[in-house]
């Protein structure tokens, strides 16, 4: 029985990685999976690089005159799909790293705390110059900003009760 020609063949084995990348976890890594001579993509995700690999294959089976340019492409072609394929097997060899999922009420919480750490430290340190003031007019102007800033505490407390009052942390 005859075989078919050489490009069916690669058509077929792309199609296949096609299926193998879609039916796994593609997540992005940190970093290029690749080296820059095998892929000139810098996506992070298995698709990414076989998008690069089916434009190659599109170009060599397109390419009709160059001889040398030609078997370069065929050469790139069944190493990119050989990196693909090694990558796929691999895939379940590696234990998965996600990002620890943040509660984004836990994370405004401490953003709140932090402020109410700040303010209350603003507050002792006026108070210490009130303490220590000798006019009249700067004795004002403490008290004020005294004032302010309780004005600025209270609000910032009002918002960690009604973030507390939402519901419970998931």
């Amino acid at each position: 029985m005859p075989q078919p020609p050489a490009h069916q063949r690669l058509l077929a084995i792309v199609d296949q990685l096609r299926q193998q990348i879609a039916q796994q976890r593609d997540g992005a890594c940190r970093q290029p999976r690749f080296d820059a001579q095998l892929f000139h993509c810098k996506g992070t995700r298995l698709a990414d690089y076989l998008a690069e690999l089916e434009q190659n294959l599109t170009q060599l089976i397109a390419a009709d005159t160059n001889v040398i340019r030609r078997q370069w492409l065929a050469e790139k072609v069944l190493d990119q799909i050989a990196a693909l394929q090694r990558e796929c097997q691999s895939q379940q060899l590696r234990t998965p790293r996600e990002r620890p999922r943040v509660d984004p009420r836990q994370s405004k919480r401490e953003e709140y705390q932090g402020y109410e750490t700040r303010l209350l430290a603003m507050i002792e340190q006026r108070e210490q110059h009130l303490a220590r003031a000798e006019t009249l007019s700067v004795q004002q102007q403490l008290i004020r900003d005294i004032e302010v800033l309780h004005e600025r505490l209270a609000r910032c407390r009002h918002a960690m009760h009604k973030l507390e009052m939402s519901g419970p942390a998931r």
